[in-house]
């Protein structure tokens, strides 16, 4: 190591040079450093223990050791010696690797030892395949250097003298004649020769190979790994072949067998002449229902297997004989299903029937029809009244009905262009190919969005104000009750899980849990939506009950920002664990909804520079609002606390493939935006005095002031106020009018109407 540091020193011309004039040959300063300095007694007795010496003969010759004691102390003596001399002069790489080369050997050769402490055998047969190139490049290497004296890796063999060496066989294998210790007993007659064979090297086959015995040496730990681990895997790779062809053998029978299967069933079952008898058996059942629905008490008599016959019918003409019999090439196909729409359109509303199972069943072929791009157009080119028709109870207020599937539907219709809307499944999800229901196979279609039934929606909810707010009022109010369900049950989960003793779910309230996690996500689309086609019902500041409206949603979506996008939270914490039907509840869906409704809010998707301040406002005057839950989209939560222990990745949207570069800069864009607004903001609540603040929330300045009383409050506080009751907040004055810090009056009949829409019971389960 002194040496290697010197000659390094050396290499640098300057110092060299004044090493050499000034400093090594000052007196003995560069010979002593190159001194090896011999130990002392007690030193050399710790490094040779056993001291033994060769006797000679009065000729002058070398005896042999003659007892076995002789032997064991001159093999310790010249393992001594060799220790010593590996000491100083230290190994070479070569060495080492064989040396290591042997232990690995050594510990895969025995039986002894338990499978997983041993090399597996397809490494073992890459490693061997590994070594024998590289021997082979070094055996050619040697013989072009010397052809005379060394041979060619084509001609390279073991020589015998190397297996009569000392300390070879360090495995105990047999050897031909036995056991190396039986032969070294019983030929000791020939050992003298085996010496000079060793000494002189007058074997020829010694001659003809590489001076360096580093390369047979490695030759032979090659052919030993052949032996012990090379040829089982080979056999094993035999043994699967074997197993390949009798399972494929056996998987041809099986497909020859079902081909003949399949062949009964396209002749027999699945035939032309058998889809003809179900499309005219579908028509019948359709003409029945079509006549009967034309009467009010006649209808109610019809037999409810007529209206099963018909959807399960269309079902099995669409998806059973397809594609052995196409669907497409049924006479007039377009008709029939131009009349199955109708059909559908016009019976899952129909109040006359009484069977709440078999209006799911009507409503549930209607989701599945809306999913296919094929029937969608048939729904598209239905008559407008149809299509309105079918609008109008889709958009039917939220409570009193069943409402889940429905709004199913309108999902469908918005699917594919919503903010990352465009997967047929999550991101981390692998569908199963084999679904069970048709609603299954129909929720994994490509998106197709439906551009006439948006501008439809549109139009039909400007149509009727007062309808299209109660619709959204009691959409709100149905949003916050299953993401309130959704985080009850999490509460509830992370509490049993936190227990030390063993702990148990029931399966029905994890999948209870996923469900209100789905119908949070589907409700948040259908909010995304008509924030896209109709925005006015939230941003028109003109009316009062936009204001209500887009209040009440900001609170929901802070609180939905609030509970899952926070690292190491309750959220985060609970869907980390292998819990069965909870593999859908994931950061990506959630929060892709929520930012995109917040997107379409503020920034406007036509103007790029335009920002709604008045939306912002209200944003960043809501109490639950925290900046860094967007961060935390982004990947930049700075207040979160890493623990390096239980690291988890962190979510970020931009490492999602189905958010694109564009909706990434609006997510960037909206975060500036804030953060500006949020700064601006700090600024001037410094200059406010305390008196210009709201006394009822402490949160907004001072902007409405109530007649005839006189008071001042906030208008959101103000809002609430008149929901319930119109009287003032200090002096329960009836209040008649309430007035803006401009003077400029405030419909308090619409307020009023407004707060008809919203129960209040729901109220306090927002401010939780």
């Amino acid at each position: 190591m002194y040496l290697s540091l010197t000659l390094a020193i050396l290499k640098h011309s300057q110092t060299r040079h004044h090493l050499l004039s000034h400093v090594l040959f000052d007196k003995i300063k560069f010979p002593v450093f190159l001194h090896i300095k011999p130990p002392d007694d007690k030193g050399l007795i710790e490094i040779v223990p056993t001291v033994w010496w060769p006797k000679v003969k009065e000729e002058g010759t070398a005896l042999q050791p003659q007892t076995h004691k002789e032997e064991e102390d001159k093999q310790a003596y010249l393992a001594s010696c060799e220790q010593l001399k590996n000491k100083i002069e230290g190994k070479t790489s070569r060495d080492l690797f064989l040396e290591k080369f042997r232990a690995f050997l050594k510990e895969n050769a025995g039986t002894r030892l338990h499978p997983i402490n041993t090399c597996p055998l397809p490494v073992s047969l890459c490693f061997f395949h590994r070594l024998i190139q590289a021997l082979r490049y070094y055996w050619d290497f040697y013989a072009q250097q010397d052809t005379v004296k060394f041979l060619p890796s084509s001609e390279a063999y073991m020589p015998i003298c190397e297996f009569k060496k000392p300390g070879r066989d360090n495995l105990d294998f047999q050897r031909c004649g036995g056991l190396l210790s039986h032969l070294q007993r019983t030929l000791s007659g020939s050992r003298s020769n085996s010496n000079d064979c060793l000494e002189s090297s007058v074997d020829p086959s010694c001659a003809e190979i590489p001076g360096d015995a580093t390369l047979t040496e490695l030759l032979d730990g090659v052919v030993t790994l052949y032996h012990i681990a090379t040829h089982k895997q080979l056999g094993k790779a035999q043994e699967i072949k074997y197993e390949l062809e009798r399972a494929k053998s056996v998987f041809e029978e099986k497909i020859s067998e079902l081909g003949r299967q399949m062949a009964w069933v396209i002749a027999v079952i699945y035939s032309k002449a058998k889809q003809i008898d179900v499309a005219w058996i579908f028509r019948v059942v359709l003409k029945t229902i079509e006549k009967a629905s034309a009467h009010e008490i006649p209808f109610q008599f019809l037999p409810e297997f007529y209206v099963d016959t018909c959807i399960n019918s269309y079902n099995a003409l669409k998806n059973y004989f397809h594609p052995t019999a196409n669907f497409f090439d049924i006479p007039d196909n377009f008709d029939l299903s131009h009349k199955f729409a109708l059909f559908l359109t016009r019976h899952f509303s129909d109040n006359r029937i009484v069977n709440s199972d078999l209006r799911d069943n009507i409503t549930q072929a209607l989701a599945c029809f809306a999913c296919f791009p094929y029937s969608l157009e048939v729904l598209e080119d239905l008559p407008l009244e149809s299509k309105k028709s079918m609008m109008h109870y889709l958009t039917a207020p939220y409570d009193n009905r069943s409402w889940a599937q429905t709004n199913w539907i309108l999902v469908r219709i918005w699917k594919g262009c919503g903010f990352g809307y465009r997967y047929t499944h999550l991101p981390h999800l692998v569908p199963s190919k084999l679904q069970t229901t048709e609603l299954g196979v129909a929720s994994l279609q490509k998106p197709c969005p439906s551009k006439v039934f948006q501008d439809l929606l549109s139009e039909m909810l400007r149509e009727d104000r007062e309808r299209a707010i109660r619709f959204l009022d009691t959409m709100l109010s149905q949003l916050n009750w299953s993401f309130s369900e959704f985080i009850a049950i999490m509460q509830q989960i992370q509490q049993v899980v936190s227990k030390t003793e063993p702990w148990f779910i029931d399966t029905r309230q994890l999948k209870f849990c996923a469900t209100c996690f789905q119908i949070t996500i589907s409700l948040l689309r259908v909010v995304e939506m008509i924030v896209s086609i109709s925005p006015e019902f939230f941003t028109d500041y003109s009316k009062s009950s936009s204001e209500l409206l887009l209040t009440r949603l900001i609170q929901l979506l802070c609180q939905i920002l609030n509970r899952i996008a926070t690292r190491n939270g309750m959220f985060e914490n609970v869907i980390s664990l292998p819990l069965p039907g909870m593999e859908v509840v994931t950061h990506y869906p959630i929060v892709a909804a929520t930012v995109g409704i917040l997107i379409r809010l503020i920034l406007s998707p036509k103007d790029p520079e335009r920002r709604d301040s008045r939306v912002c406002s209200v944003l960043l005057s809501e109490p639950l609002f925290q900046i860094n839950s967007l961060n935390f989209l982004l990947g930049q939560d700075e207040c979160a606390e890493i623990d390096v222990t239980t690291y988890k990745k962190q979510f970020n949207l931009r490492e999602i493939s189905q958010v694109n570069s564009e909706e990434i800069k609006q997510v960037e864009d909206l975060i500036e935006y804030l953060q500006n607004e949020i700064d601006n903001k700090s600024k001037q609540q410094k200059s406010l005095k305390d008196e210009d603040v709201c006394a009822i929330c402490y949160a907004n300045p001072i902007s409405v002031i109530f007649d005839p009383c006189g008071h001042k409050s906030c208008r959101n506080c103000i809002t609430y106020q008149m929901m319930n009751k119109k009287e003032c907040f200090y002096c329960m004055t009836p209040v008649t009018s309430v007035r803006d810090i401009e003077s400029n009056d405030v419909d308090v009949t619409s307020t009023a109407a407004a707060g008809k829409a919203k129960p209040s019971s729901n109220n306090n389960t927002e401010n939780k």
